[in-house]
C-alpha cells in the first residue's frame, strides 16, 4: 500500500510541475510584440447586454487602449436593452474620434444563439480587413492587438485567441470565479495546446481574417449552437484551418452577485463542453482532454485524502507539499503573465477552488441540459444545439 501512495504523489508532482514547464515555455518562446505600425483595419465586434455594473468601464478601457492598428467598434444591442443603449451612446458621445456604430437587433427565434446571430449581423457591416470578436466583460491591454494578430501569418492559421484571467475580487462569489479561471485558465489551455493543435478556442477574444469569415459564410449555419467559441472552432477546422493560441493574456471584469449567480456560472461552463466539445471530438482528443484536464481536478481530493489515510509520515508531508507547491506557482503565474491581478488576500481561496471543484465537475455531469445565460434561461440537446425556454426579463442578469 505504501507503494501505490508514493506513485500516487509522484503523479501528482509530475502533473504540476509538467503542466508548469509547459507554461513557462511557452512564454519563453514567443517573441517581442510588433510594433510596426500597420495599415489594416481592424474591426471589433461587441456583442453588449446591460446588467453588470462595470459594463461602462470594460467598454471605456477598450476604446482607450493603445495599440498602432486602425480600429471600428460595432457594437451590437439588443433593441429593448435600454440600459446599455444608454451606455453606449454616452461612451460613443464621449469618444467622439473613435470609430463606433451602434447596431440594435429584435430578439432572434427561440432555436438561435443570441451572441451568434448578434455576430451575424456585425460581420455584415465591418468594414476591417481583421475581424475582432470581444465579449463586453473583457479588456484588450495596451499593444493586445500586437501580440496576437501577427500569428494570423503564419501558414493555415484562421484564427488567433487569448487567455483570460478575472480582475473582479469585489466581493466573495466573485474572488471564487475569479480564483477559479486564474488558476486553471494558463494550465488547461497552454499544456494541451503544446501536445495538440487546440480544437477550441476561448471566445472570450478571438480575431481571423475578414477573408477567413466570408470562407465561414459570417458565422452562417452556426446559429443554432449553444456554445458559439466551439462552434467557430469546429467550422474553422472543418475548412481546414488551424487555431493558434496567443500569448495575449486579457482581464476580465464580471461581478458575481453572489451563491446562485456563481452556482448558475460554474455549471454553465462545465455543461457547455460536455454536450458540445466532448461530443464532437475524435477519441484520440478526447482521451487527451480527459488526461490534461478531467483527471488532475481530483488530484486536491487525493492529496487531502493522503494527508489523512496515507501510512507513513513522509508521504503525509509531500501530500501537504502538493498544495503548497501549487500555491507557489500559481504565485509565480499570478506574477509574471496575469499582471498580479489575484491580490494577495484573495491567495487563501486557492485550496477552497481547488476542493471544490471536483464536485462541481461531478454536478454538471449529472446535471440537465438546462442554463441560465446572461439572465436567458436555455435548453440544450445532446450535440449542443439550444432552444429558448425564457429571455431575461429586464436589464438584470441573475446568470
Amino acid at each position: 500500500m505504501t507503494h501505490l501512495w508514493r506513485l500516487l504523489i509522484a503523479l501528482l508532482y509530475s502533473e504540476r510541475l509538467l503542466k508548469h514547464w509547459a507554461v513557462r515555455r511557452f512564454f519563453l518562446r514567443q517573441p517581442a510584440p510588433s510594433n510596426v505600425p500597420t495599415p489594416e483595419l481592424v474591426s471589433i465586434l461587441q456583442p453588449i447586454l446591460s446588467g453588470d455594473p462595470a459594463l461602462a468601464d470594460c467598454l471605456a478601457q477598450n476604446l482607450e487602449a493603445k495599440t498602432s492598428y486602425r480600429r471600428e467598434f460595432i457594437w451590437l444591442l439588443d433593441a429593448d436593452d435600454y440600459e446599455a443603449q444608454r451606455i453606449c451612446a454616452a461612451l460613443r458621445q464621449r469618444h467622439s474620434t473613435t470609430t463606433i456604430h451602434m447596431v440594435t437587433l429584435p430578439a432572434p427565434p427561440a432555436h438561435h444563439n443570441p451572441k451568434l446571430v448578434k455576430l451575424q449581423a456585425g460581420s455584415t457591416l465591418a468594414q476591417g480587413a481583421i475581424i475582432c470578436v470581444l465579449d463586453d466583460d473583457t479588456m484588450l491591454p495596451d499593444g493586445a492587438l500586437e501580440r496576437a494578430l501577427p500569428l494570423l501569418a503564419q501558414p493555415d492559421v484562421g484564427l488567433v485567441f487569448g487567455l483570460p484571467y478575472y480582475v473582479s475580487f469585489e466581493n466573495l462569489w466573485s474572488s471564487l470565479v475569479a480564483m477559479f479561471v486564474n488558476s486553471s485558465s494558463l494550465m488547461t489551455y497552454v499544456p494541451f495546446a503544446a501536445l495538440h493543435e487546440p480544437v477550441t478556442i476561448n471566445g472570450m477574444f478571438y480575431a481571423m481574417r475578414r477573408t477567413t469569415l466570408q470562407a465561414l459564410d459570417n458565422f452562417t449555419g452556426l446559429e443554432e449552437i449553444v456554445a458559439d467559441d466551439f462552434a467557430v472552432a469546429a467550422a474553422l477546422r472543418r475548412h481546414g484551418y488551424r487555431l493558434a493560441l496567443s500569448p495575449l493574456c486579457h482581464p476580465i471584469r464580471t461581478t458575481v452577485e453572489g451563491p446562485r449567480h456563481y452556482a448558475n456560472l460554474i455549471q454553465r461552463w462545465l455543461i457547455f463542453p460536455r454536450e458540445s466539445l466532448m461530443r464532437h471530438l475524435t477519441l484520440g482528443e478526447r482521451a487527451l482532454l480527459y488526461a490534461l484536464v478531467a483527471l488532475p481536478l481530483v488530484g486536491p481530493w487525493l492529496a487531502l485524502a493522503a494527508l489523512r489515510w496515507a501510512p507513513v509520515a513522509i508521504i503525509r508531508r509531500l501530500a501537504l507539499g502538493y498544495f503548497l507547491l501549487g500555491y507557489a506557482i500559481f504565485a509565480q503565474q499570478n506574477r509574471a503573465y496575469l499582471n498580479n491581478a489575484t491580490p494577495v488576500r484573495a491567495h487563501l481561496l486557492l485550496p477552497i477552488v481547488q476542493l471544490l471543484l471536483p464536485a462541481q465537475f461531478i454536478a454538471a455531469l449529472l446535471a440537465p441540459r438546462r442554463i441560465i445565460w446572461r439572465g436567458h434561461v436555455m435548453a440544450i440537446a445532446r450535440g449542443g444545439r439550444l432552444h429558448m425556454i425564457r429571455r431575461r426579463r429586464s436589464a438584470t442578469s441573475d446568470e
